[in-house]
């Protein structure tokens, strides 16, 4: 009689069954699935309990199935199949089929850096793919990346808080953009010049973006009064310089791109010490697994990633630990203040 109070048919269960019918030979099925033929047997009675039926008896040729076992064998299979291709196949992400949306967080610059290269590589290889960009604001990044309103953040942030992942892709300098009519500077910006010269400073508040330790460094090192004017947007700034003598210090790699577009504009590299710009992507553990997350990730990294980061693609590490930029802001700050008050000396 049927036990009641047995638990249903499980997977291994069925992989026994589909052995069994398959091979005819409880030994060579034990040994295929690296069981015990004990094991097997209790899989077996099991299975005879649960359908009331024997399934296979002993002849002279091996295991032959009854027929009821040959009414199940075509639905064990299919289960099977389920199991181990149609589920795993589900959580795969397939770019060039895949219609959604993806959003990502950076600053304005960012998009300028980040966008055209992105664009173009999902318009030939996903087609589908629509991508979103906004703009930072530090907590509502992290919560943003919790929720799944974000799916990444891309630039130079510090710590956005527990269970973000983090992936270095590559190191930015910084370099002084100014009018290409400006009166003083020549083809070389000495550190003494530099501190000599009206400031632009563009601030990103709320987004904890380095930059504004930058801004409050350059401020810290020229003295407030050598700082002019002090904008809330990095994209606007360039065209602000044009026509005045004013000096704005950007990451080289949108420096570069800035001056490029702009023949009003020159760059040179700034002069005084700062440390490199480390510029990252961010995401919750929440979507660490997400195949789709996973994907836009690894675009995001053969897109952007630097040499350096791209010899270790295969163990790059991601981190959800908080890299000492509060110690490298403070010892900027600190160092800035050192040189104002020996150029003051």
């Amino acid at each position: 009689m049927r036990n009641e109070a047995r638990a249903s048919v499980n997977i291994q269960q069925l992989r026994c069954f589909e052995a069994i019918f398959r091979l005819r030979n409880l030994t060579r099925a034990a040994l295929e699935l690296e069981l015990t033929q004990p094991a097997l047997s209790k899989s077996l009675a099991l299975l005879r309990d649960e359908y009331q039926d024997p399934l296979f008896v002993r002849t002279p040729k091996g295991m032959a199935p009854t027929p009821k076992a040959h009414a199940m064998a075509e639905l064990v299979r299919a289960a099977l199949h389920i199991v181990d291709v149609d589920l795993r196949t589900g959580t795969r992400f397939l770019p060039e089929g895949a219609s959604r949306s993806f959003t990502l967080c950076c600053s304005d610059l960012g998009a300028l850096h980040f966008l055209p290269r992105l664009l173009a590589h999902v318009r030939v290889h996903a087609p589908g793919v629509r991508l979103r960009f906004v703009q930072p604001v530090q907590q509502d990044m992290a919560l943003g990346l919790a929720s799944g309103e974000i799916d990444l953040v891309l630039g130079a942030y510090p710590d956005l808080g527990a269970g973000i992942y983090q992936q270095r892709l590559f190191t930015d300098s910084h370099a002084c953009l100014f009018s290409a009519g400006h009166p003083r500077i020549g083809h070389a910006l000495s550190l003494a010049q530099f501190l000599a010269e009206s400031h632009l400073i563009a601030t990103m508040p709320g987004s904890g973006h380095h930059y504004n330790i930058v801004g409050r460094c350059i401020g810290d090192a020229c003295g407030t009064e050598r700082v002019a004017a002090q904008v809330p947007t990095l994209l606007a700034s360039p065209f602000i310089l044009e026509g005045s003598d004013m000096v704005l210090t950007l990451p080289t790699v949108s420096a570069r791109r800035l001056a490029q577009a702009n023949q009003g504009l020159r760059m040179l590299p700034c002069p005084l010490a700062l440390p490199p710009l480390e510029v990252r992507q961010h995401w919750h553990e929440r979507v660490h697994h997400d195949a789709a997350n996973a994907w836009i990730r690894q675009m995001v990294f053969d897109l952007f990633a630097d040499a350096g980061s791209a010899m270790t693609r295969s163990t790059a590490r991601t981190e959800r630990t908080v890299l000492p930029l509060k110690r490298n802001a403070q010892a900027m700050v600190e160092g800035a203040g050192h040189l104002r008050a020996a150029r003051e000396a």
